[in-house]
C-alpha cells in the first residue's frame, strides 16, 4: 500500500484555523441566549455549626495534690488547663465531681452535681485556671473531672467528656483534715535530774494519720517544729496513731519554780490540729530542792592559838551545793557556827545563844569568788569569820573542857526557806592562853633609914588577859641601886628587904620575902568570863636597912603568869 501526504501551505493553514474560531464564538453566543431564555435564579445556603474547645494541655493540679501531698484545709487547690477554640471563642474550664456537665450560652457552664470550681472566660490558647478552699467537711478523696466550655452566644458547648488528667496531679484531689487535740496534762512537779512527761489526747480519725507531739518553751510552730527552733523545745515525739507522748529530761542542776510549756499536735503533714489544748500552757514544776553542805572545816583542822585582850580571827568553811543552782539569789543565807563540842550545835544554833566563852552563832558567810558563775553550776565553796575572844574556853590538857573540842557546823537555807546543815567531822583544841597585865611600877615612896611599908601598902594589880585563871610567879633583882642595873657602887638595898602579901594590911613583919628565884603565889585570878574580868592585887612594902645611903634607888621585880589550878577558876 503507498500513502500519499498533501503538502498544505502555511497560509491555507491560519486561513483554516481563523475559520474554526470564528463558528466557534458563534455557537456559543447562540448557545447562551438560548439558555437565558431558559434559566430562573436559585439561592445558595449553609449553617456553620460550633465546635467545642479542645484541650491541648492538662487538665492537671499546681501544686499535686496527693495522697503524700494532701491540700490543708483553709488552702487552695488550684487546676489548670490550656484549651484552643477553632471559633475564636472564649472558654472556661470547669471542674465537676462527676462526669456531666451543662455549657451555658453566653456564659459559664455548671456541673450537673458539684462544682469544684470554675475559671474566667479565658482567650483560646491561653492557661485556664480555678481554685477551690478545702473545707473541713470535704472527704479525704474528691474525684474530679475537668471540662473546657466555651461561652458562644447561642451553641455553647463543652467538650465531649471530662478529662481527670493523670499520675498524682490528676484525680482525685485529697483533703488533709485537722487532727482532734482534746486533752493534755503532764506528771511534773518533779526534783532537777528526773523526767517529766506531757500526755496528750489526740487523733487524726478522719485522715488516718499519724499524729505528733510538740512541747514548745514559746507560742507558735511551724513545719512540725517549734517557732524557736530545737533549743525551743522541751520535746516531742514521734508520729505515732493517737495519743502521743514526750519526755524531757530535766537537767541535774536547774532552777526551781514553774515554766511555761506549750503543747501542739501535728499530724504527719505537719497541719496544726483543732481543740482547746492546741497551744495551751501546760506548764510544769521543779521542785525546789534543799542545798546540801559538804566539805566543813575548822580552822583548818589545827589548834587554835588566841590573841590576848582581842580576838582571834578563825575561818570557817564549807561547800554548798543546790541542785536548783547555787547562783543568784538561790541561796541567800549562809551561816557558821562554832562551839564547843559538850555545848553542841543544838545548844549553840541560835543567835541568842551566843557566848563568847563557848558559843559563837550565826556568823555570815560569803562565796569563794570564781567558784559559782552561772545557773547551771551546782557548788560553791563559802568562807565564814569566827572572830572568837581571848577568854574563850581552851580544851587542851590541863584545863575545864579538856574532853572537848570546838567545833562548826555550816547551814545553808535557800530562797524557800529550805536548809541543810552539816558539822565537822573532827574538831581542833582551843589552847590555853596564859597571860595577864600588871601594874607597871611599884613606887615604895620616901623612907628613912629603917623606915618601912608597914603594913604593906603598896599594890600590884593583875588583870587577866588569856582564858585560863592565873596564879603567878615573883622574883626581883638581887638589888636596888642608885645607878641600877650596873649596882657599880653605894649602898645596894638587897632583894629580901621587899616583901609581899595577897592580902590588904599585912604587916611589914608577916610579908613574903622577894628573892631572886621565881616563886609561885597563889593569886587565884579566876578565868575571865566577860571583857572585864576579875582582878587581883598584890600588896608591897620594903624596909630601908642600917647604913644606906640616901638616894634615888631603882630596880626591876618580875611578875610571871601561871595557869592556876583548875578548882580556883
Amino acid at each position: 500500500m503507498k500513502i500519499y501526504i498533501k503538502k498544505i501551505s502555511l497560509n491555507r493553514i491560519n486561513i483554516l484555523l481563523k475559520t474554526v474560531f470564528f463558528f466557534s464564538l458563534l455557537f456559543l453566543f447562540l448557545s447562551l441566549e438560548v439558555f437565558n431564555a431558559l434559566a430562573d435564579p436559585v439561592t445558595t445556603a449553609v449553617t456553620v455549626g460550633n465546635n467545642a474547645p479542645v484541650i491541648t494541655d492538662g487538665p492537671r493540679e499546681n501544686p499535686t495534690s496527693s495522697a503524700t501531698t494532701p491540700t490543708d484545709i483553709g488552702s487552695d487547690t488550684t487546676f489548670e488547663v490550656t484549651a484552643t477554640d477553632s471559633n475564636s471563642d472564649d472558654y472556661y474550664l470547669i471542674v465537676c465531681s462527676t462526669d456531666a456537665v451543662t455549657p451555658v450560652n453566653g456564659g459559664a457552664p455548671t456541673c450537673d452535681v458539684t462544682t469544684w470550681c470554675v475559671s474566667s472566660a479565658t482567650t483560646s490558647g491561653s492557661q485556664a485556671t480555678c481554685s477551690r478552699t478545702a473545707l473541713a467537711g470535704d472527704s479525704v478523696s474528691n474525684i474530679w473531672y475537668g471540662f473546657v466550655c466555651d461561652g458562644h452566644s447561642s451553641f455553647a458547648d463543652c467538650s465531649p467528656s471530662g478529662n481527670q488528667g493523670s499520675g498524682d496531679s490528676g484525680s482525685p484531689f485529697v483533703v488533709n483534715h485537722q487532727a482532734s487535740f482534746t486533752g493534755a496534762s503532764n506528771d511534773a512537779p518533779k526534783d532537777p535530774g528526773q523526767t517529766v512527761t506531757w500526755s496528750t489526747t489526740a487523733s487524726d480519725s478522719t485522715d488516718s494519720d499519724n499524729v505528733k507531739l510538740l512541747v514548745c518553751k514559746t507560742t507558735g510552730v511551724s513545719a512540725g517544729a517549734c517557732d524557736g527552733g530545737a533549743g525551743d523545745t522541751w520535746c516531742s515525739s514521734s508520729l505515732v496513731a493517737s495519743n502521743p507522748s514526750c519526755q524531757y529530761s530535766i537537767p541535774s542542776v536547774i532552777p526551781d519554780g514553774s515554766y511555761n510549756a506549750y503543747t501542739y499536735i501535728v499530724d504527719e503533714h505537719n497541719l496544726h490540729a483543732t481543740g482547746a489544748y492546741q497551744g495551751t500552757n501546760i506548764s510544769f514544776v521543779i521542785n525546789n530542792v534543799a542545798p546540801i553542805v559538804s566539805a566543813v572545816t575548822i580552822n583548818g583542822g589545827i589548834a587554835i592559838d588566841l590573841t590576848e585582850s582581842t580576838t582571834k580571827a578563825v575561818t570557817l568553811t564549807a561547800t554548798v551545793s543546790d541542785n536548783n543552782s547555787c547562783f543568784g539569789g538561790e541561796i541567800p543565807t549562809v551561816y557558821g557556827y562554832a562551839y564547843r563540842s559538850s555545848v553542841a550545835y543544838t545548844g549553840c544554833d541560835q543567835a541568842g545563844e551566843a557566848n563568847n566563852n563557848y558559843c559563837y552563832p550565826e556568823i555570815t558567810c560569803s562565796v569563794v569568788g570564781g567558784t559559782c558563775t552561772d545557773n547551771t553550776d551546782a557548788s560553791a565553796n563559802y568562807t565564814c569569820t569566827a572572830n572568837i575572844y581571848y577568854y574563850a574556853d581552851p580544851t587542851d590538857t590541863g584545863t575545864q573542857h579538856d574532853t572537848d573540842t570546838w567545833l562548826d557546823t555550816i547551814k545553808a537555807i535557800d530562797d524557800d526557806t529550805s536548809s541543810h546543815s552539816l558539822e565537822v567531822s573532827t574538831g581542833v583544841n582551843i589552847n590555853s592562853l596564859t597571860a595577864f597585865s600588871i601594874t607597871s611600877g611599884i613606887n615604895f615612896g620616901n623612907l628613912g633609914i629603917g623606915g618601912s611599908n608597914d603594913p604593906l601598902d603598896k599594890t600590884t594589880t593583875t588583870t587577866p588577859t588569856g582564858n585560863v585563871g592565873l596564879d603567878q610567879e615573883l622574883s626581883g633583882a638581887a638589888n636596888m641601886c642608885v645607878d641600877y642595873p650596873t649596882c657599880s657602887g653605894g649602898t645596894p638595898i638587897g632583894v629580901t628587904y621587899q616583901k609581899y602579901s595577897l592580902t590588904s594590911l599585912t604587916a611589914y613583919s608577916s610579908g613574903v620575902s622577894l628573892s631572886t628565884t621565881p616563886t609561885e603565889t597563889e593569886l587565884n585570878v579566876p578565868k575571865p568570863i566577860t571583857q572585864t574580868p576579875t582582878t587581883k592585887d598584890t600588896w608591897w612594902g620594903i624596909l630601908i636597912p642600917a647604913g644606906t645611903n640616901p638616894g634615888q634607888y631603882n630596880g626591876a621585880n618580875t611578875a610571871t603568869a601561871v595557869k592556876g589550878e583548875i578548882v580556883d577558876w
